[in-house]
């Protein structure tokens, strides 16, 4: 079977909501990083002003980016809308370099967020394995504020575009499962595609909906996500131990 491609993108305007958000992913990036090998998890980390740590399993972003920085057109389902608006708010517009996106040029911008390591007991794809729910913080930008990122560095550039993960026969319908939470409950905007778009999502909002209905909105959110929990350990437990029984 061939791997997939999994990418998400969205907006969350709530701060409260994106706190929420991020309590949430961090008890899941603890969870897979502990199934990764001690010599392969270097020590968890936080990103802040001026910091250049080497690249753990876990790192949570806080901090102020400056300097040339480009916000690529693809960090949303509408980039035509999204270049409109930067020409509106006198913001500088550039093509990238392969033709694919533009970019929004900035100066200074705030992100928040996580982003870890996936756990994979066959590391596949080590160069694209890791779950990015970063948030830029501009609320002078409206447009912009609040839209999840991927924050790379050349140079002294800093690239912020849509995030992705490689997947193979593995954790696939688990996405589609988070990411159905995530929107069902904190997060409406977000989209993404794995073999086509929203995957699974219709399924898994019935099942929400019902615990929604039965148990009301604040217990749904944690049960579900203990749900959510337990199944990606089912997966991690499973396939470590066909790894260890076929090595």
């Amino acid at each position: 079977m061939s791997s997939v491609n999994v990418v998400w993108k969205g907006n969350c305007r709530s701060p409260e909501a994106r706190t929420r958000l991020l309590d949430y992913l961090q008890r899941l990036a603890r969870l897979s990083d502990s199934y990764l090998r001690p010599g392969d998890r270097p020590q968890f980390t936080v990103v802040g002003e001026g910091q250049t740590p080497p690249r753990a399993n876990i790192e949570l972003v806080d901090e102020v980016r400056k300097g040339e920085i480009l916000v690529s057109s693809d960090i949303t389902e509408h980039p035509e809308t999204l270049i409109v608006r930067a020409g509106e708010a006198g913001l500088p517009v550039r093509a990238a370099p392969d033709g694919s996106a533009h970019h929004i040029v900035l100066d200074e911008v705030r992100v928040r967020g996580i982003e870890f390591r996936l756990f994979d007991p066959r590391g596949l794809y080590p160069d694209n394995d890791r779950m990015s729910f970063v948030f830029i913080d501009c609320p002078e930008h409206h447009f912009l504020d609040g839209r999840l990122v991927k924050v790379t560095n050349d140079g002294d550039v800093t690239l912020f575009s849509c995030p992705s993960l490689q997947l193979k026969s593995y954790l696939e319908d688990w996405t589609d499962c988070l990411f159905s939470w995530i929107r069902f409950f904190l997060m409406g905007d977000l989209w993404w595609r794995r073999h086509e778009e929203l995957h699974g999502y219709h399924d898994y909002r019935s099942v929400f909906e019902s615990v929604q209905t039965t148990r009301g909105s604040a217990v749904a959110e944690d049960a579900t996500f203990e749900a959510v929990i337990s199944t990606f350990t089912q997966h991690a437990e499973h396939w470590r131990c066909e790894v260890q029984r076929t090595a």
